[in-house]
């Protein structure tokens, strides 16, 4: 293999599709931590479908983070934010570290009009301070490659 098309072990961010089918996909980001975008409309059987497939891949995957990213989600009423909280939880209890990232004003404004409470859960504004939260939790830096 020539010195161009050496491969860079400093570059942490992953291609390969761990699980899913649409209209969920699951990502690694690093070797410790997978991501996930949720898109469109959630209601309670789409949260079912969610639910279950990130912790199938959780539960065969050796991961201790994951970025939940819902900054292509319109709507969120209170029974998604308790499946979101309920995720977060069962996540946690095999060891998964969640951070949520994406919620937009209108989102966040019709959670609290809901009651709806995210206390000790991680909430970054955006998947690029996702990312630098999960590396800095990791001990990790993106570095740019040398040419």
């Amino acid at each position: 293999m020539s010195e161009t098309n050496k491969p860079n072990d400093e570059v942490a961010i992953s291609r390969r599709v761990l699980g899913g089918e649409a209209p969920i996909v699951i990502n690694e980001i690093t070797d410790r931590c997978l991501y996930s975008g949720f898109f469109g409309t959630l209601d309670s059987v789409r949260m079912k479908k969610v639910n279950d497939a990130i912790m199938a891949v959780a539960d065969r995957n050796d991961h201790d983070m994951m970025i939940i990213d819902l900054s292509n989600v319109e709507v969120i009423d209170s029974a998604v934010a308790g499946n979101l909280k309920k995720l977060n939880k069962l996540l946690q209890l095999i060891g998964v570290e969640v951070v949520f990232c994406g919620f937009k004003p209108v989102v966040a404004a019709s959670m609290i009009s809901a009651g709806v409470e995210l206390d000790n859960i991680q909430v970054e504004k955006n998947l690029k301070r996702s990312i630098k939260y999960v590396y800095q939790k990791q001990g990790l830096k993106l570095v740019p490659i040398q040419k």
